[in-house]
């Protein structure tokens, strides 16, 4: 099929419709019709509502007044130890507490350590390896932390290391 056939396809569609198409532009070669209009009106939409801050019905994302945060820190450079880390302690976290997940009491997230703007994480918690922290939040400022430096021990057995993640973050979690 030529593009002139095809435009005229979709010009005689265009009429159908009530819609007036245009033809192919000289300068760039782009076709230009009530189907590109659509999309690009559709793309339009989707962005305004991104933007605009419209939340999904049922979803806030106001966080509690206090929270227990269990962050993976983790670099570029990933050996398949470390992604079983990161992997365990999702888990650990989503297998134990469906709830406060739910609730947003508890947030479980990753954050690479070479992308500048986490970088200082690395001073703030004195890493030197990929780590899983724990914090205690409230009210948006970080009360106190732990650094489940024992993942690397029980990294060789899942349900020892699932149990001690666990423990750990019961702990911060009867603080709140």
């Amino acid at each position: 099929m030529q593009p002139s056939q095809t435009n005229d396809q979709i010009g005689e569609i265009g009429e159908k419709i009530g819609v007036k198409p245009t033809h192919l532009t000289k300068s760039s070669g782009v076709p230009r019709g009530p189907v590109v209009g659509l999309f690009v009106s559709l793309c339009l939409l989707l962005a305004s509502s991104l933007v605009s801050g419209v939340e999904p019905v049922g979803e806030s994302r106001e966080a509690p007044e206090a929270q227990v945060l269990v962050t993976y820190y983790y670099t570029s450079y990933r050996c398949p130890t470390c992604k079983k880390l990161e992997t365990y302690s999702r888990q650990a976290i989503e297998e134990g507490f469906p709830e406060e997940l739910e609730e947003k009491r508890i947030v479980f997230r990753t954050l690479n350590l070479d992308e500048p703007e986490n970088s200082r994480y690395v001073e703030d918690y004195k890493l030197v390896t990929k780590s899983l922290i724990i914090s205690l939040n409230r009210n948006g400022k970080e009360i106190k932390w732990k650094n489940l430096a024992d993942i690397w021990k029980l990294v060789g057995d899942q349900e020892k290391f699932g149990e001690y993640v666990q423990r750990e973050t019961r702990g911060f979690l009867e603080e709140l």
